[in-house]
């Protein structure tokens, strides 16, 4: 039989995991609406927390993002002051659904291989 003491231990360890993990999300790699869009409309995040975006075929964008528990902040480098937020919806290491504030629809995103 386990004492107090170590389930007390083990539980704390357990939450304090889960919430280093609900913390932020990584989305460090290439996304696109399919792969066979994978060279062509695509944004892509970096581990140095830089961005490319050619989603939008009249506005590229470029800049620093960073993510937080359920949400992407990109900050573009051509509105510095303005910062533009994905809303995940749904995420696993493959696929991305985000509300784009920017579009104000959804974006079903699948990572690029």
């Amino acid at each position: 039989m386990m004492s107090r003491g170590v389930i007390i231990i083990a539980l704390a360890v357990a939450l304090a995991h889960a919430g280093a993990a609900a913390q932020s999300v990584s989305v460090v790699g290439k996304w696109a609406v399919s792969q066979s869009r994978c060279d062509s409309e695509t944004i892509a995040f970096e581990a140095d927390g830089a961005f490319t975006s050619t989603l939008d075929d009249n506005q590229p964008r470029a800049g620093k993002y960073r993510t937080g528990r359920d949400r992407i902040i990109l900050l573009d480098e051509q509105e510095p002051d303005r910062e533009l937020a994905l809303i995940i919806i749904d995420f696993s290491p493959t696929r991305l659904v985000a509300f784009d504030e920017t579009i104000e629809s959804d974006r079903r995103l699948v990572k690029c291989r």
